[in-house]
């Protein structure tokens, strides 16, 4: 499966399993230094030309526990304009960065929190297991108060956060659709050929499943009618092979179980496409 969905668990036996230690399997290769800094030949903390991207400036206080790990999606075009970004004041940014060609970055330490992921989304509510109670507060669409009452839960009952969550981020570009095609493929999967407002920059997706084709639509329906509403470039396939690594090897150094692992929207209010094609699984 591309995305975390996955079936709703109920009551006591939600969060017993979504705060199941040692889910992951074999040990970490990472080698973690002191500084929090990933030493293995896989993760560079210089680009080619020697620029180094640990980036303190997005750094915050100390992280002792990483509950989860939150897919992202750069919205800009390459490491360097990434490593721009987050080298300004104040800036916000994740732990790390994998470029197209698959190649992974480290750029903050494992010991720091980052702002990252944003307020929080209702998990229970997602997972259909909320109280009567705490259903109708959500139904009153709050943001503000909806992320007070998550971050006030345990972990396993809220999504991870930037208190306790490793963010990696892939390297790709959002534009606003115009128009689209699609063609369905003999395997059951789908292609979209979507048009951008850009300088006829069109957007090519390849094999997405039904589940993702039906989001894709979605997507593209709220890009051509919502303003600022963006769709997200298709996540290459080094990149996803270089995720599922970088996650496995994550799982493993911090005990992270499966069911702890999402991508951007779903647990916070993004666009929607963001990593809607990364696959960690």
């Amino acid at each position: 499966m591309a995305r975390d969905a996955r079936p709703p668990l109920a009551g006591q036996q939600q969060a017993a399993a979504a705060n199941a230690k040692g889910a992951a399997t074999g040990a970490s290769q990472l080698n973690i230094d002191d500084k929090g800094h990933v030493q293995h030949e896989r993760v560079l903390l210089k680009t080619a030309a020697g620029r180094e991207t640990i980036s303190p400036k997005i750094e915050r206080g100390e992280m002792p526990e990483v509950n989860g790990l939150i897919v992202h999606q750069t919205q800009s075009p390459s490491v360097n304009s990434t490593l721009n970004s987050y080298a300004k004041d104040k800036a916000n940014g994740a732990h790390f960065l994998i470029d197209k060609d698959g190649t992974i970055y480290q750029t903050a330490s494992l010991k720091r929190k980052t702002n990252h992921v944003g307020p929080l989304r209702s998990r229970c509510a997602q997972e259909k297991s909320c109280s009567p109670e705490e259903t109708k507060l959500n139904e009153k669409h709050n943001p503000t108060k909806e992320n007070q009452r998550e971050s006030k839960k345990p972990a396993g009952e809220r999504f991870p956060s930037n208190s306790d969550s490793i963010g990696i981020e892939l390297v790709g570009m959002a534009y606003k659709a115009k128009s689209h095609q699609e063609t369905r493929n003999p395997d059951g999967s789908f292609n979209f050929l979507i048009t951008t407002t850009t300088d006829g920059k069109t957007l090519k997706y390849e094999n997405l499943s039904a589940d993702a084709a039906s989001q894709m639509r979605h997507e593209i329906k709220e890009s051509k009618t919502k303003d600022k509403y963006l769709v997200f470039e298709q996540v290459t396939t080094q990149q996803n092979e270089s995720l599922q690594w970088l996650t496995q090897q994550l799982r493993n150094e911090f005990s992270i179980p499966e069911s702890e692992v999402f991508s951007h929207p779903t647990v916070s209010r993004k666009t929607g496409s963001e990593a809607l094609t990364a696959q960690w699984r």
